[in-house]
């Protein structure tokens, strides 16, 4: 019995112990590590969109259409009530 009692306190023992805090400013480092590989995501993605077909071709010049009255008045929304 004495066996099984020691064994009990020394799991309890176990459990009761915390772990170690991280040190100062880990979590800023890794912060600013997810931050710099998101901002390279970004700057790889623009290159390539800048460098893809669709960026390149010319703009299309559309024909002037007419604005109906709805559109011209903004359909009533824009606080003239």
């Amino acid at each position: 019995m004495g066996f099984w009692s020691k064994l009990r306190d020394i799991v309890r023992w176990l459990l009761r112990r915390s772990d170690p805090p991280p040190p100062p400013g880990t979590g800023q480092r890794h912060q600013a590590v997810e931050q710099a590989a998101a901002q390279q995501r970004i700057l790889n993605q623009a290159e390539r969109l800048r460098n893809s077909r669709w960026y390149c071709e010319p703009t299309q010049i559309m024909p002037n259409v007419p604005m109906t009255f709805g559109q011209r008045t903004g359909y009533g929304t824009r606080g003239e009530r």
